[in-house]
């Protein structure tokens, strides 16, 4: 096989193997938004109670209640009790649709629950609680904004997956191509000729010095064959 095309084939197999890991690898993040679990990720569940807040890094907490909850209907109440130096925790609701059933954005929550809106300004350390008609379920902004992540970075994989394996397999049908096309190159032999010329082998060339100097007479001498020897060399 010809150089050349087992080096294209090596290449446009080993863009189709990396697509297919990339291409494999998104489509896994894009599949997180499906495992993510609203009860799994919760930091607080109930209706009324006492929230300890402790984590630095997100002072934020997206509220879900139950898709059976009215958004119109639904109300939270964030009283401080304790260890809030400015006092502005509070939640803050998304709006309705216009029949007051669904809030806006509805259509990405996940099944069997509305995100009705968040809270606000927790500090760590603090006490806060929270009060409300309805069961509801707590989850820290930094979750979701990693799913959210997660399922962008798995779309941008899949589809960089997907034009590569594409790539290594137009490569990979280029390099059959050239294996049927292409034939290896044979390798030109060469030797010493009495007088310590490199000529060609008289199996690969036609005719050598050698012969254009012994094909002349009986006694193998003619005139004017070293020119012809050296018109010989000037051509190969």
């Amino acid at each position: 096989m010809h150089v050349a095309a087992k080096l294209t084939l090596g290449i446009g197999a080993g863009m189709l193997v990396l697509g297919i890991l990339v291409g494999g690898l998104g489509a896994r993040g894009v599949g997180a938004i499906e495992e993510w679990s609203v009860e799994e990720e919760a930091v607080w569940s109930g209706s009324s109670g006492v929230h300890d807040h402790t984590d630095a890094r997100d002072g934020v907490l997206y509220i879900f209640v139950s898709d059976e909850v009215r958004c119109d209907e639904f109300t939270l109440n964030v009283n401080v009790i304790e260890g809030d130096s400015d006092q502005k925790a509070g939640y803050t609701a998304d709006a309705c649709t216009e029949d007051g059933k669904l809030p806006l954005g509805y259509e990405d929550d996940p099944p069997g629950w509305l995100h009705m809106g968040a809270v606000r300004g927790l500090e760590s350390g603090g006490s806060y609680e929270f009060v409300s008609e309805d069961y509801l379920i707590a989850v820290p902004e930094g979750v979701i904004a990693e799913l959210i992540g997660s399922v962008i970075g798995g779309i941008f994989g899949a589809l960089g997956g997907g034009s590569c394996a594409c790539c290594g397999l137009l490569i990979l049908l280029l390099g059959l191509i050239l294996a049927f096309t292409m034939k290896e190159e044979v390798p030109t032999s060469y030797k010493l000729d009495a007088e310590g010329k490199i000529v060609l082998d008289h199996s690969e060339a036609g005719a050598s010095p050698e012969s254009m100097q012994n094909s002349g007479g009986p006694d193998g001498s003619v005139g004017g064959s070293s020119e012809e020897t050296d018109a010989w060399y000037k051509q190969n």
